[in-house]
């Protein structure tokens, strides 16, 4: 049998061309096979030269110590949790050290740290260059005789610089405890503290632990002279622990609005006071001489607008009151106001003042 009659469909030139075709491809496939496993076999690669190889690895060991995070002295008696992290300290770690130093007491020694931390000897040794624990400060053990005679020293008693002791206050602080002390007469109890505008309640703690704060303070409070609330200037209210100079302005400004203080519940109505600082200012001030009334409204001839001159009493609800009044008829007294629809009951003392029957 003729090897070309099986392509019955195509001339004798046609069927050689096909087979030489199939020829080329697969002798191409046997190329490829054996070009890919000579690929596989291992190639001795060419050395590189030995300075040049030196260079190389100097350059790859400066890149990597540059992309390390670098480690700066610290002292561990005021390392924040954020420093403790970054230095590879667990946060059981880092909450030993917050608790011993909450205590009042500091770090002396290296070795120290390394205990009360409880700091495995690996971390211990890579931290060990940047411990920096200043010893003049413990020298003589001056530091803890100064600590010592803080904790029994009077709160009532410390001055700014002896509050600045405590982690965690600053000169302003400060300043504004012993100004609040002053204003109150000196503290009579811890809760007092929490009244002085941004001390928090951790510093509070840390304050009881360093000093003491006696029964009484009778000989350190001084007979205060009250000043007549309707003649005080803005920097005499200022005085008063908790009003600056916006709230001594609104003060004044309410006063001229009605005529100067009669009762001391018309302070409440000072809007941005808030009640301990009432307290405090009447401490300090006094109503002298009561505003003089002299034009009191009169509760059943007043029409809408002349009821609406009242201070505490606005037109809509002026309109309530000439409506229930012509409804009802004329007011026997005053306590048939609180009948009128939305009548503010709370400011019927203030009301009355400046009105008559």
């Amino acid at each position: 049998m003729n090897l070309l009659s099986f392509l019955p469909d195509f001339n004798r030139s046609q069927r050689r061309g096909i087979l030489l075709l199939l020829s080329f491809i697969f002798i191409g496939q046997i190329a490829i096979w054996v070009f890919d496993n000579n690929a596989l076999t291992p190639v001795e690669t060419s050395k590189i030269p030995p300075d040049l190889q030196k260079q190389y690895d100097s350059l790859k060991k400066i890149a990597l110590q540059k992309q390390q995070p670098k480690i700066y002295p610290f002292n561990p008696n005021y390392l924040s949790d954020y420093k403790g992290y970054f230095l590879g300290m667990t946060p059981q770690q880092i909450d030993k050290i917050t608790a011993f130093r909450q205590t009042g007491r500091y770090f002396q020694s290296k070795q120290e740290f390394k205990q009360v931390a409880g700091l495995s000897d690996s971390l211990f040794q890579k931290l060990l260059p940047y411990i920096k624990i200043p010893e003049y400060k413990f020298k003589n053990n001056s530091f803890q005789n100064k600590h010592k005679l803080l904790k029994t020293n009077d709160i009532n008693l410390a001055t700014a610089e002896d509050l600045q002791s405590v982690n965690g206050i600053g000169p302003v602080l400060s300043k504004r405890i012993v100004k609040y002390r002053n204003a109150i007469g000196g503290f009579h109890s811890w809760t007092q503290l929490q009244k002085v505008y941004g001390l928090e309640s951790d510093v509070i703690a840390k304050i009881k632990r360093k000093f003491i704060l006696k029964s009484s303070t009778k000989s350190i409070e001084k007979p205060v002279v009250k000043k007549p609330i309707n003649t005080a200037t803005a920097k005499e209210l200022q005085r008063v622990y908790g009003i600056g100079e916006k709230l001594a302005g609104r003060i004044i400004k309410y006063r001229e609005s009605i005529g100067g203080f009669t009762i001391k519940e018309q302070m409440n109505a000072v809007y941005g006071l808030r009640p301990e600082t009432i307290e405090q200012l009447w401490k300090n001030f006094k109503i002298v001489h009561p505003a003089n009334i002299s034009l009191k409204i009169d509760l059943n001839d007043a029409n809408i607008k002349e009821l609406a001159k009242n201070p505490y009493i606005t037109y809509q609800l002026a309109k309530k009151i000439v409506s229930y009044r012509t409804l009802h008829g004329a007011f026997h007294n005053f306590v048939d106001l609180l009948k009128v629809p939305d009548y503010p009951a709370d400011k019927h003392k203030l009301i009355t003042l400046y009105l008559k029957l």
